[in-house]
């Protein structure tokens, strides 16, 4: 049987897209093992080779697109090329689409961000057959903002099938540095980690790991914690990344502190790949008590929710005093991380892709 060309287009202007790269590239991995022919497009102002390195791209076709506007005519001329060219297209985006003509298309929405309001907002989209989503807090706001139904595709992550039982009692806290408003809140992880040392718990290290994407705020940060061990891994590598989750015994997630999540639903964690994937690796996540953390993390069974100061400082004050709880919930964090893995996700893509159904 012909294999069927697919051509997925990320939405990431550089390297430092995390996990929305980790997304497009989880998703064209799996359609390349079950014999679709895929080819991943990224914006020119993507390094390839700094791509390459930085992420598991082995086997599969990766090209450059170029980001120029498109007028309503461009559209539809780059709309009937692309019906010739591929039987599949997805198209990563938190905007309105332009247009396709693809039978087979998909929106990969990692969240809403605008709200559906014009007429050619929606003939653009409606041109779209299907849209997958990376949560259900990440379907709800689509259904709310798009008026649109979509298929949940939890971003995959390799869960080994081991983990290091022996661990050290350091924090990691892992996200870019940027002081934006979807910021990672350093600040507020590096505020009662002082507490916490302030009361005598000083065998705790702080690790903070992230692309450096706003120098003043790192400074900020650093200046903040001088003379307390508080460890900065700017711009680290996935190894180094992977040593720190597997010794570490929590994985702090400060992530839309303060905000409101009917609100601003966009300004909190919608799923969260750095927090599934420390708990593959044993972490016990401790994570802020809103949107898609609500799904991957469930409180007092394999990690814990906070949203003030106070309730993080008495969590890990009671995990740091009781080893046996450790122990226990770095083994049920491990457990659940497994229902994210490739081998878990890949069947739930499959069907997605064969389904008439449409999302």
């Amino acid at each position: 049987m012909k294999e069927k060309k697919v051509a997925i287009y990320s939405n990431s202007w550089d390297t430092t897209g995390g996990g929305g790269i980790v997304y497009v590239l989880s998703m064209a991995k799996m359609l390349s093992k079950n014999r679709f022919d895929v080819t991943v497009f990224f914006y020119e102002t993507i390094q390839l080779e700094e791509l390459h390195r930085r992420y598991e791209t082995k086997g599969l076709k990766v090209a450059i697109q170029k980001r120029t506007p498109m007028p309503f005519f461009s559209q539809l001329y780059f709309a009937f090329k692309e019906r010739k060219a591929f039987d599949i297209v997805i198209l990563q985006s938190i905007v309105f689409p332009r247009l396709t003509f693809v039978k087979k298309s998909f929106v990969l929405c990692d969240f809403p961000t605008v709200k559906m309001e014009r007429l050619s907002e929606k003939i653009r989209l409606n041109s779209w057959k299907n849209i997958i989503v990376n949560s259900e807090y990440t379907k709800c706001w689509l259904q709310n903002y798009w008026k649109r139904e979509g298929a949940v595709f939890y971003p995959p992550i390799d869960v080994p099938s081991t983990y290091n039982q022996a661990r050290n009692l350091d924090l990691v806290c892992v996200g870019r540095f940027n002081k934006g408003k979807r910021s990672k809140r350093q600040d507020v992880v590096i505020d009662v980690f002082k507490d916490l040392i302030g009361m005598g718990y000083t065998e705790v290290n702080l690790h903070l790991i992230g692309y450096n994407q706003d120098d003043d705020y790192v400074s900020q940060l650093k200046e903040s914690a001088t003379g307390f061990p508080v460890f900065f891994h700017e711009n680290c590598s996935t190894e180094k990344r992977i040593v720190l989750l597997s010794e570490s015994a929590f994985y702090i997630s400060a992530c839309g502190y303060e905000n409101n999540e009917k609100e601003e639903p966009m300004l909190v964690e919608h799923y969260g790949i750095s927090v599934v994937e420390a708990m593959s690796h044993g972490c016990i996540p401790v994570v802020i008590g809103k949107g898609g953390h609500k799904e991957t993390v469930d409180d007092e069974i394999n990690g814990y929710h906070w949203n003030t100061k106070e309730e993080l400082q008495l969590v890990l004050i009671n995990l740091l005093e009781h080893k046996e709880l450790r122990i226990e919930m770095s083994a049920a964090a491990h457990i659940k991380s497994e229902q994210y893995s490739f081998n878990t996700l890949e069947e739930n893509l499959l069907q997605i892709f064969t389904k008439k159904n449409k999302y």
